[in-house]
């Protein structure tokens, strides 16, 4: 459902506007460490500037959010984290509430959005092109490398939100960014995000639940458990909605 023209989701969108073009301005120090090489400071400093904005926009939007299995978390940054997509309010949620730097497969289109790119690029995110399949290849190496040298990628299997609280059917596809990198897999389930946006339209104050499951270590596996990875975590992300 499309947001709807209410004096509130206007002044909502009003906000957003300039806070993110505030939130780059603060993002350029992260850049240049970046571009000299820092690669693990920028990672920290953007972690933190993402995880200030991302509650910020969250508290907003009155979205009130439970966090549970935290002690789950690894403490290495080799992770591909598989998460449901229920709506518009997933992204900045794991921006918000994981404490690692993550960057996400995204449609490509999103990477043509002024100030939005900006902040695609400083979080390492993929851009995939949907009705290419053999450049989604490609991209999806990429997505691969970048796990590899530690940098923590999030995929939603079912491909586009769900905008609701059934979950869709994984493409099992997608779990190739799991199984090549040989990554800790981290189920992600969340609960909820669709009533803040998706629901109705308006902008609803709601409550998200994110379960963080444990990690799943694809190097150990055996190659019929990697094959039948897809349907196992897909089952362990059902099993608390």
């Amino acid at each position: 459902m499309p947001l709807k023209f209410t004096i509130k989701n206007i002044v909502i969108a009003i906000w957003f506007l300039i806070t993110i073009i505030i939130s780059v301005l603060l993002m350029l120090p992260g850049l240049l460490l970046l571009a000299i090489g820092q690669r693990t400071t920028s990672d920290r400093y953007l972690n933190r500037l993402g995880t200030i904005y991302s509650r910020h926009l969250l508290m907003v939007f009155g979205a009130r959010v439970t966090v549970n299995g935290l002690e789950n978390l690894p403490e290495t940054n080799r992770i591909c984290f598989v998460s449901n997509h229920q709506g518009l309010m997933d992204i900045p949620m794991i921006a918000g509430y994981i404490p690692k730097t993550v960057g996400f497969i995204a449609k490509k289109e999103l990477g043509k959005i002024p100030i939005l790119n900006i902040w695609l690029r400083a979080m390492n995110c993929v851009l995939i092109d949907r009705s290419n399949p053999r450049s989604s290849i490609g991209t999806m190496q990429l997505a691969i490398k970048n796990i590899q040298k530690g940098h923590a990628m999030v995929i939603f299997p079912e491909g586009t939100r769900s905008r609701q609280h059934e979950m869709g059917k994984f493409k099992s596809g997608s779990f190739k960014l799991v199984t090549g990198s040989d990554a800790l897999a981290v189920p992600l389930t969340i609960n909820g995000s669709y009533k803040v946006i998706e629901e109705t339209g308006k902008i609803t104050s709601s409550e998200i639940i994110l379960t963080i499951h444990p990690a799943i270590n694809v190097s150990e596996l055996s190659r019929s458990d990697k094959a039948g990875l897809s349907t196992k975590v897909e089952t362990q992300i059902r099993s608390v909605l």
